[in-house]
């Protein structure tokens, strides 16, 4: 505050000054100082100036490849859609896997897809024509679909070709390739459409279709897939789909494994309704999900690498409970094993960054890394039946790691750090259990008031109870419509939230909690909360100094252009002392 005061001030005192005193504190800087001050703002400008214009002159397909992204605009701005660095280049469903090189992946002891199969189902994209093309990478965490985005310019219009894989969430046997081609032009678009071949797999024809054979992992596998088609022409001004797909089966025998290849390959063809159960299958597994409000601080955690790092796990494990074939008998036992969940999650959140469990995934190696880093810290910490039910049961436990829930003697607890909560954030989905199995679930928002002070709105899909830190105070009924809770601070430090399907629980557990002081959570300081907004602790500071040099460089401009006029005027000027002489001495 000082220091703009001061500047005000400078500059009031500059206003208020005549034409001769500003020439005076101009002629106070030698020339060459002037000189320099001179030279450097003229670079300066120069710099930004060519920055500007390299930053705002787009290629053509730049430009294409930026129009087709607004179809995509509001998933990638919620982090559930990830572009270029921040994609994933893989696709599974813990039965298959396709990983980065578009190599065929499978498991053998373990969940992790790491065993490599040297196949590779999908099809390679080749545009006829010399003209240059804008690659882009994108991954839909919520559907489970990798995209690649290929944009051109053609007489002046943009083309696009898109690719679009996934591994079927419900049926694990399938992989699927869309490829669109969207051309508006005046000009014909030709692809070529082609698989790579490997000489590991053996190769035989039943009927019009190709059987691939091989030994993987101590097990007899197969596929079929549509025959690549080779070169493909888009005519002008129209929109084409190719659909590709592969059936995998693996059996103690090859026999048999063909026999099952062949059977799915020709049990898919309602593409449509095979579409609609994978969707539907990914959206049951994000029925419990996480979010948080980003953050431009440095070393911190945002929805980006969350979601990314949940969908490599999705893509690593299966879901038996929602898989086609699936029975009532084959899924209750895995239910009730989640239900005795016991423990799960102990320990703290796993918000902290950074650290192991959010590592790159850049590569093949290192994304099966992070998927064991995570599967072994869930093993550890008490969640073991939640993975026994596949993935959803994993998607559980992921939340509950983030926010440090865990069941305890038929409640929940939400034991977060309360010095943590400087960003609003909110989790969805956690179920709550009572003898009989899953009684309700819940939804905690965490939001932060004027004086950043957090507090809880709690919510569940049927009634349930639940008391604030330390249960001292009476439970309070759940229900669809939020309540608002304080975030407590105990002595010693107790969980913030405690949940259950009874009130009577909840007023027992009172008597076994012992705590000696209990308040309210204090608010945040301003300079954190001004760092998760800004990336700054000053509250904006920056911005003013910015706005201080651009004016401080504008003065001098002018102070230059002011001095600059008056010595090309030379002789001519009346101010010159040596004229006045001259002339006052001249007889009239």
């Amino acid at each position: 505050m000082s220091a703009a005061i001061t500047w005000r001030t400078f500059v009031r005192r500059i206003e208020n000054m005549d034409f001769e005193s500003k020439m005076r504190m101009v002629r106070r800087y030698p020339k060459r100082r002037l000189a320099i001050i001179i030279g450097v703002v003229l670079f300066v400008i120069f710099i930004f100036s060519r920055g500007t214009s390299s930053g705002t002159s787009f290629t053509k397909q730049h430009q294409c490849s930026a129009e087709k992204l607004k179809l995509w605009e509001k998933e990638i701005d919620e982090f559930d859609t990830g572009i270029n660095n921040q994609s994933v280049e893989f696709v599974g469903n813990g039965y298959i896997g396709v990983d980065s090189f578009g190599q065929l992946r499978v498991q053998e002891k373990n969940r992790v897809l790491d065993v490599e199969t040297n196949f590779y189902p999908g099809l390679n994209i080749e545009i006829d024509g010399q003209q240059p093309v804008e690659v882009t990478k994108m991954t839909d965490f919520k559907n489970g679909i990798f995209k690649i985005l290929r944009c051109f310019s053609m007489d002046g219009e943009c083309a696009c070709v898109t690719s679009q894989i996934w591994a079927h969430r419900t049926r694990p046997n399938y992989f699927v390739q869309l490829i669109q081609v969207s051309n508006p032009t005046k000009s014909t678009v030709r692809l070529n459409l082609s698989r790579l071949s490997s000489n590991w797999w053996a190769h035989s024809k039943l009927g019009e279709l190709t059987v691939h054979q091989r030994q993987v992992a101590r097990a007899s596998y197969a596929v079929v897939c549509t025959d690549a088609p080779g070169k493909v022409s888009v005519s002008q001004k129209r929109e084409e789909s190719f659909r590709f797909t592969c059936s995998i089966a693996s059996k103690p025998t090859s026999e048999e494994a063909s026999r099952d290849a062949i059977r799915f390959f020709q049990s898919g063809k309602d593409s449509k309704t095979l579409d609609s159960e994978h969707f539907d299958g990914w959206s049951k597994m994000h029925l419990t999900g996480f979010s948080v409000a980003n953050s431009k601080a440095p070393n911190t955690l945002n929805g980006d690498r969350i979601n990314a790092t949940k969908y490599i796990l999705m893509s690593n494990l299966r879901a038996p409970t929602i898989e086609h074939g699936a029975t009532l008998e084959s899924v209750k036992p895995l239910e009730n094993l989640a239900r005795k969940s016991e423990l799960c999650y102990t320990g703290h959140s796993n918000l902290l960054f950074p650290s192991r469990l959010w590592q790159d995934w850049d590569t093949p190696t290192k994304l099966f890394e992070l998927v064991n880093t995570w599967m072994l810290t869930f093993q550890k910490r008490g969640c073991n039946n939640l993975l026994s039910t596949g993935a959803i049961g994993a998607s559980q436990a992921f939340v509950q790691s983030l926010t440090a829930s865990s069941y305890h003697d038929s409640h929940l607890e939400v034991a977060l750090d309360a010095h943590d909560l400087h960003r609003e954030m909110n989790f969805h989905g956690i179920p709550v259990y009572s003898n009989m199995g899953v009684v309700g679930t819940i939804r905690v928002d965490i939001k932060l008031d004027t004086e950043n002070r957090p507090y809880f709105m709690v919510s569940s899909s049927s009634q349930l109870f639940v008391c604030d830190g330390g249960c001292l105070d009476s439970p309070v009924s759940l229900g669809k419509t939020p309540v608002q809770l304080p975030v407590k601070v105990t002595k010693p430090v107790t969980s913030l939230l405690y949940i259950a399907p009874s009130r009577r629980h909840l007023e027992l557990l009172r008597n076994a909690i012992h705590v000696s002081e209990v308040g309210a959570a204090p608010a945040h300081e301003e300079e954190v909360i001004e760092m998760h907004r800004s990336g700054e602790s000053t509250g904006g500071m920056t911005t003013f100094w910015v706005f201080v040099f651009v004016v401080v460089v504008a003065f001098h401009l002018v102070v230059a252009k002011i001095v600059w006029s008056e010595w090309r005027k030379g002789d001519m000027t009346p101010y010159n002392p040596y004229l006045r002489n001259r002339y006052s001495a001249r007889p009239h």
